[in-house]
């Protein structure tokens, strides 16, 4: 009988033990993927893997809805040109710039000083989405919009069928998913937990 008890004392303490820790990581933890939904003149869509940089504001929950420039200069290391007007109104413009040269960063702010909503860099000669940071404080301070990176062969199709000139049109969007890590939470306080009662 006692053991029967302390099964059910376990399986209560299993039971909200894994509630606890996946309702704090889903409305605590940041996302930490998001993609890219692309639009062609026909309405034909395709999906593209992104990694969003560790700075910048994050993309709300509704994503990003704009119009996607390619950068002039591609490195967008210097000034950019800015966007285009739309019909006399303020379109959502999202700017495509090349990794490499000089900092990300860099790159994003600059984004941001012509009149971009968000970046997207893109890898040379590799798919890898690597992770992209920035240890310069005073970068960090000025910037407020979302950046992403994604692979080279995404940055070709983009270009070749779902830019501004093409009558495309892209949307930033988050994919509601955790680091495996933050599933192995509950596995190993159970773990623990069994561990401490085997031996009491």
């Amino acid at each position: 009988m006692l053991l029967s008890i302390e099964m059910l004392i376990l399986s209560a303490t299993q039971v909200y033990t894994i509630l606890t820790v996946q309702l704090f990581a889903f409305f605590f933890l940041p996302m930490v993927e998001a993609g890219i939904l692309a639009y062609n003149f026909e309405n034909a869509s395709q999906t593209f893997d992104d990694l969003p940089a560790r700075f910048g504001n994050r993309l709300l929950a509704e994503g990003l809805k704009g119009f996607l420039i390619n950068s002039k200069p591609e490195s967008a290391y210097e000034p950019l040109m800015p966007p285009p007007l739309k019909d006399n109104s303020s379109g959502t413009f999202i700017v495509l710039i090349r990794r490499l040269d000089c900092n990300f960063d860099v790159k994003v702010l600059n984004s941001q000083r012509t009149g971009y909503k968000a970046a997207i860099a893109h890898n040379v000669d590799s798919d890898d989405l690597i992770s992209i940071g920035s240890n310069d404080i005073d970068v960090l301070n000025k910037m407020d919009i979302p950046s992403v990176i994604i692979g080279e062969l995404s940055a070709n199709s983009l270009k070749d069928e779902f830019t501004y000139e093409k009558r495309g049109h892209i949307i930033l969007v988050l994919e509601f998913s955790l680091p495996l890590e933050y599933y192995l939470i509950p596995f190993f306080i159970i773990v623990g937990i069994c561990l401490i009662l085997s031996f009491s």
